[in-house]
């Protein structure tokens, strides 16, 4: 599936979106595999992973399709073949062993695909893994004792990096919404909170951090995919936009929430945690900042 229209995007999103909620209330992803999320270009990719970051649940698809990614930038084989045709039909879990020597939903994992310049692979019962303990429960990260790990090629960073800014739209996204919709119920002082300026102004200047942080991601993916350029300057752009709208949500809905937005039953926090997790992932803010001052001849004068 690939060169969906407007209308047709628009459709694959409700149908991702209704697709995951069932996911998340059973706890079982497969339905979301058959849909052929991992089967689509990276803008209708990214579509999916929105969706599934939208929702404060363990969805394990961008764990996933770390290592359907890294899959596509290794050499043709029959054994990367056939396990990037199982990994897309999700009947094969693979995760990707990134350079800090951890992988993203590695505890699920069949087979690991190792960081480097030719990406290798290994079967998971193999090599020693280990959950670590991190920020965000719904994130679990694994220490995996593999082939010594190597930097990202730069390509796939990238697509990383653009799939990580999806994740991070579609919390922001779901997080900011629902800051709106209690500003609009709660009232004090006989109004509604929204209605207060300090209150009204501060989603408002979030809200358009967020709408900025879509438009990047969306010229991100379609340079991806296009094979542009510009595509890996434009992947560090949308990965930073896209992080910091999605701390600015996070911390705005706490602040609109109240005393109830620190409570562990109220999801708030998750999204919060899940921004600065988002933040390291597929390269953190000095690294996508030094790829951006050097790709556009601003770096330090000498």
């Amino acid at each position: 599936m690939t060169g969906l229209s407007a209308a047709e995007r628009e459709q694959w999103r409700a149908s991702v979106a209704a697709v995951a909620a069932r996911c998340a209330a059973g706890g079982q992803w497969d339905a979301l595999f058959d849909l052929g999320v991992a089967e689509t270009g990276l803008e209708d990719l990214a579509v999916a992973i929105e969706e599934c970051g939208a929702i404060p649940a363990a969805a394990p698809l961008l764990g996933h399709m770390f290592g359907v990614r890294a899959l596509h930038h290794a050499s043709a084989s029959p054994e990367r073949d056939r396990l990037l045709a199982a990994a897309i039909g999700g009947r094969h879990r693979v995760a990707l062993v990134l350079p800090e020597g951890f992988a993203l939903e590695g505890g699920a994992a069949d087979t690991f695909v190792v960081a480097g310049p030719e990406p290798a692979i290994v079967a998971a019962h193999a090599v020693a893994r280990r959950a670590l303990s991190t920020l965000d429960h719904t994130r679990p990260l694994w220490r995996v004792e593999s082939p010594e790990p190597a930097a990202l090629p730069e390509l796939l960073r990238a697509e990383l990096a653009a799939l990580v800014a999806a994740d991070s739209v579609g919390g922001a996204r779901a997080v900011l919404e629902g800051a709106v919709q209690y500003a609009r119920q709660r009232r004090q002082f006989g109004r509604p909170i929204g209605s207060f300026q300090a209150v009204k102004h501060r989603l408002a200047d979030v809200s358009s951090l967020v709408d900025g942080a879509g438009a990047a991601l969306g010229y991100a993916l379609r340079r991806l995919d296009a094979g542009a350029p510009d595509a890996v300057l434009a992947a560090s752009v949308a990965k930073l936009a896209a992080v910091d709208a999605y701390r600015a949500s996070a911390e705005a809905a706490i602040q609109t929430y109240g005393g109830i937005g620190f409570t562990w039953e109220h999801p708030a926090h998750i999204y919060l945690k899940r921004a600065h997790t988002n933040g390291q992932l597929a390269g953190g803010a000095a690294l996508h900042l030094a790829l951006v001052a050097d790709r556009a001849g601003i770096g330090p004068r000498t």
